[in-house]
């Protein structure tokens, strides 16, 4: 669920835009974060078959086949959307609203698939649950079905659905940052994609205590593994194109891996992504972030 259109005749409180900022950073971690997914769940698949995932081998017999596979993967894409976009609208209906769906494409950056309703408000944990629906459901659908056909395939879909459930995250995230008590609607005058945060007063609508600091901790992280995650990607796919195919960021012999990526001679790839080290950088960044914007918002305040 990517807009909101849902009118109030109060000011609101607090509100959250889909400017054109959050739609670029939203198409980056999108895109990033379908193979974090992705490899999320082939840690599933691997626990469920009895067998380790790495080092995963990208065989060369795999290359010929690319496009056959692009076409699996773009219908079950749409088999994606369809029940994604289904399940948002009917918990928004569930809660008094009447839905409806369309695509559209933000700021010319992030296309996207909604559903939304007309004049229709909803509490926090309402509108929490119609974003999180698709999600948690979906996902747990999947691994069930994961557990009795342990087939690779099925972790397109879910990353899919995980890495399309970003906005939705993003958004539960922002609302989680107020009491229960708030009402969400449209923005004034449909002012935009959006929502308002809507409240008797200004201080039923101020922020959960500590919630601030947790929010630009999980923003640092997110963004520093998306960075190191992008900055992988065009490595590998340079040096693909410039040199061997070769890409290690970190030390192995000293004990700590990020990523790896070797062709071997037969044409074939070992791949190897260091967990433990990829959470502690994302941690160091999460924490440098709180501090920068902690410090900058003190200063503009001051």
């Amino acid at each position: 669920m990517s807009r909101s259109d849902l009118a109030s005749p109060r000011p609101p409180l607090a509100t959250f835009r889909l400017t054109r900022a959050v739609a670029a950073q939203w198409l980056v971690v999108s895109a990033v974060g379908f193979f974090g997914f992705a490899y999320c769940f082939g840690h599933v698949l691997a626990a469920v078959r009895g067998v380790a995932l790495e080092p995963i081998v990208i065989e060369a017999t795999l290359q010929p086949t690319i496009f056959g596979w692009l076409a699996i993967s773009l219908g079950l894409l749409v088999c994606v959307v369809v029940p994604h976009e289904l399940i948002h609208g009917g918990v928004l209906a569930y809660y008094g609203g009447s839905a409806g769906y369309g695509v559209g494409v933000s700021h010319f950056l992030l296309p996207y698939a909604y559903a939304e309703t007309d004049g229709t408000s909803y509490t926090r944990n309402q509108l929490l649950v119609a974003l999180l629906a698709p999600f948690v459901g979906l996902t747990a659908l999947g691994l069930s079905v994961m557990v009795v056909v342990p087939s690779p395939l099925l972790v397109v879909p879910l990353a899919a659905n995980a890495a399309g459930s970003i906005g939705d995250l993003w958004m539960a995230a922002v609302l989680c940052q107020y009491p229960a008590d708030v009402r969400v609607g449209g923005l004034p005058g449909a002012d935009g994609r959006g929502f308002g945060i809507y409240g008797s007063s200004r201080s039923t609508a101020a922020r959960i205590p500590g919630t601030p600091l947790l929010s630009r901790f999980v923003t640092g992280g997110v963004g520093t593994l998306a960075a190191v995650a992008t900055y992988a990607l065009v490595a590998v796919l340079l040096s693909l194109a410039f040199g061997t195919g070769d890409v290690v960021l970190g030390d192995p012999d000293a004990g700590w891996l990020l990523f790896r990526h070797v062709r071997r001679a037969d044409g074939s790839a070992i791949l190897e992504i260091g967990d433990g080290p990829l959470l502690g950088v994302a941690a160091l960044g999460g924490l440098s972030w709180t501090v920068i914007a902690s410090v900058r918002r003190h200063l503009v305040r001051g």
